[in-house]
């Protein structure tokens, strides 16, 4: 009899020094407002499933932490459906005991927590605050790390989203092949489109042989990154020829019976380059400046050149698919200088002036 004794107690002396595995989970928590300011009164709930597969250990306890200041909590133990609410109580700490919760696994036990408090008035907005931090204790009264969960809250307003400062602009002509000038620069050849545009109103001018130069203001907004302009090119009216006339700012739409068409039949092709600004050729004709996206490809292959000033040209074959944008990147290799090249003017300047001079003294 005495030796079994000493093994049940050497028994409880084990479980209380060996750490039990956490059994708790914490969900459906609500917290009103939803926008915390620094002073703010504040009540949230949550609820936490304290035996989740496994008993609850009637050596532990489970403890709740809050930042708030003055805090008021009331809480609910549910077993089986059955509702014990206990009195409110006040400070930081709030502990239940194992014995409260340690019932066989078949038994649900849930504890309903409700707490009333005060943001603290020195808490600097973008803070996420601990409102409620959930612990497990054992037997020793020792935080099992495992078992820590903190329920946490922005104070003041989420930071928002960075306003584009580019958008683009989508031109088109009709006859097509009119020059683009953005700004009193040429940036392409209709139909094309300009991107990285900086937000801002912005003037584009149409040039086409046999037509009167047409120009619009477009103004450019993050709220519009694409804006569709349709410049309709002018022979005749020289009153109205060179009028300056707003545009409004039209996002595409592409559901509507427009774009539904012309992405069944034509496809598209965006281009980038290293360093920007390369006159881009399809199939022999110049369709913008880099970077841009030419519109109206017929679907199949076509050919690409592209020709900047001290770099070489670059010229390959792509693909165009019907009702897609094909994206192309690449970079332009510079132009090697062939040694020596730069000395030929200077002999050929030479020989001449020594041609000049055997002329003179034959004559002499």
């Amino acid at each position: 009899m005495h030796s079994s004794s000493l093994k049940w107690g050497a028994f409880l002396v084990l479980l209380l020094l060996v750490p039990c595995v956490t059994a708790f989970s914490v969900s459906s928590t609500t917290v009103d407002p939803a926008i915390l300011n620094p002073g703010d009164s504040v009540n949230m709930t949550t609820k936490v499933y304290v035996a989740s597969g496994t008993p609850f250990s009637a050596f532990d306890d489970l403890r709740f932490v809050t930042t708030l200041d003055d805090p008021v909590w009331v809480y609910t133990v549910i077993i089986g459906g059955v509702e014990n609410t206990r009195p409110a109580d006040r400070g930081k700490i709030l502990t239940i005991g194992g014995y409260e919760l340690s019932y066989p696994a078949r038994e649900e036990v849930v504890v309903d927590i409700a707490l009333k408090g005060l943001v603290p008035a020195a808490t600097p907005e973008g803070t996420q605050l601990p409102l409620i931090t959930v612990q497990e204790l054992d037997a020793k009264s020792r935080v099992i790390t495992s078992s820590v969960i903190e329920i946490k809250h922005l104070v003041g307003m989420p930071t928002p989203t960075p306003t584009p400062e580019y958008g683009q602009i989508v031109i088109a002509s009709e006859p097509p092949g009119a020059n683009v000038f953005l700004d009193n620069s040429l940036r392409g050849i209709t139909p094309v489109t300009l991107k990285a545009v900086s937000n801002g109103r912005h003037t584009v001018t149409l040039r086409l042989e046999g037509y009167e130069d047409a120009v619009r203001e477009v103004i450019v907004t993050a709220d519009s990154p694409q804006v569709s302009v349709l410049l309709a090119a002018q022979s005749s009216a020289p009153s109205s020829a060179t009028s300056t006339l707003p545009v409004t700012a039209v996002p595409e739409t592409p559901g509507s019976p427009q774009s539904r068409q012309a992405a069944a039949t034509t496809g598209s092709l965006s281009i980038t380059t290293t360093p920007p600004g390369a006159l881009v050729f399809i199939d022999g004709q110049m369709k913008g400046i880099s970077p841009a996206t030419i519109p109206g490809l017929a679907p199949g292959q076509h050919k690409i050149r592209l020709v900047l000033d001290g770099y070489q040209d670059f010229e390959t074959i792509t693909e165009i698919a019907a009702g897609s944008t094909s994206e192309f990147v690449t970079g332009l290799s510079t132009r090697k200088q062939v040694p020596g090249f730069e000395a030929i003017p200077a002999l050929a300047a030479v020989g001449v002036i020594l041609l000049f001079l055997c002329s003179r003294k034959r004559d002499l």
